[in-house]
């Protein structure tokens, strides 16, 4: 079977971002930042509010369901809404 060009490029895009990730020390603050101000949220009563347009408001519901839903181990859900 022949394989689209497109799609191995595509594939390999996401490689190299997520290399570009793992060796920039800011990029990696800035999210262990942004997961410390949501553990924060929880840990104060409060939740996690995520929203979007049309395809990032997809990222926004699939990003609440893991809070709100299990994850990798059985747990409570965590309080999230998603919004457009």
């Amino acid at each position: 079977m022949k394989y689209n060009n497109l799609i191995i490029n595509e594939f390999n895009k996401s490689i190299e971002i997520t290399k570009y990730f793992i060796k920039n020390e800011k990029c990696l603050h800035l999210i262990e930042s942004a997961a410390d101000l949501i553990v924060c949220a929880f840990k104060t009563g409060n939740k996690v509010l995520s929203c979007g347009n049309g395809g990032s408001h997809c990222d926004a519901m699939h990003f609440a369901g893991e809070l709100v839903g299990r994850y990798r181990k059985n747990r409570l859900g965590l309080p999230s809404n998603s919004y457009f």
